[in-house]
């Protein structure tokens, strides 16, 4: 029998496994059926739960999605931070960033065409998501402006400037790759355009291992 103590915890592990078995099962039909004919109903088969149990998680099948890129941007962020703490610099970050974001997106192109979709008709959700993004882009201001103090990259282009320039290359690879049939691999369209980014605002070329 489980102590007083123990209950609460054992009462938030258990929301915690429903709530990941309702996101994954959710991820699943999206990449299946797609973000439109996805419907709550379905998502509560799949994972085996009551329809109220849903809701006491995710407000919309539209939060499955919002937690899908807050996830997304929370492994970017990770991964940039690794870098840094391994010793890279301001540029190894930056493409770090964009990098693992394009990475994630290409783990699975059905997924990532229903949260493309989701995004672009959702106005609610497409403004999250910029809002999401925006805050990422923050963080990759300040790595140009890193990269600028260290002479890495050019001045005479404003961090700002560089950073949307690198976050739009990274969305313009993803809506091509999410929405043509004959579309390359995401990070074959991605890496090219970031690179001639990177180089265009000074970086010296990586060079391939």
């Amino acid at each position: 029998m489980a102590s007083a103590r123990t209950q609460p915890k054992e009462r938030a592990r258990a929301a915690d496994d429903t709530r990941a078995r309702i996101f994954q099962a959710a991820a699943k039909l999206f990449a299946k059926y797609g973000w439109r004919e996805t419907t709550v109903d379905k998502i509560v088969r799949e994972a085996g739960v009551a329809k109220g149990t849903f809701f006491v998680h995710f407000a919309t099948k539209d939060a499955v999605v919002t937690e899908l890129v807050r996830k997304q941007v929370r492994v970017a962020r990770k991964t940039r931070d690794a870098v840094l703490a391994k010793g890279g610099d301001a540029v190894d970050a930056l493409r770090a960033t964009v990098t693992s974001l394009g990475e994630q997106a290409a783990a699975n192109r059905e997924l990532s065409r229903a949260v493309v979709t989701a995004n672009l008709v959702s106005p609610l959700l497409g403004g999250f998501a910029e809002s999401v993004f925006g805050g990422i882009t923050s963080e990759m201001q300040d790595d140009a402006r890193a990269a600028q103090r260290a002479g890495l990259l050019t001045k005479s282009v404003d961090a700002e400037t560089i950073a949307e320039s690198l976050i739009t290359a990274y969305f313009g690879a993803l809506l091509h790759y999410a929405t043509a049939p004959t579309s390359k691999p995401l990070l074959e369209l991605l890496e090219p355009v970031l690179a001639a980014n990177l180089e265009g605002f000074g970086a010296k070329k990586k060079k391939k291992r």
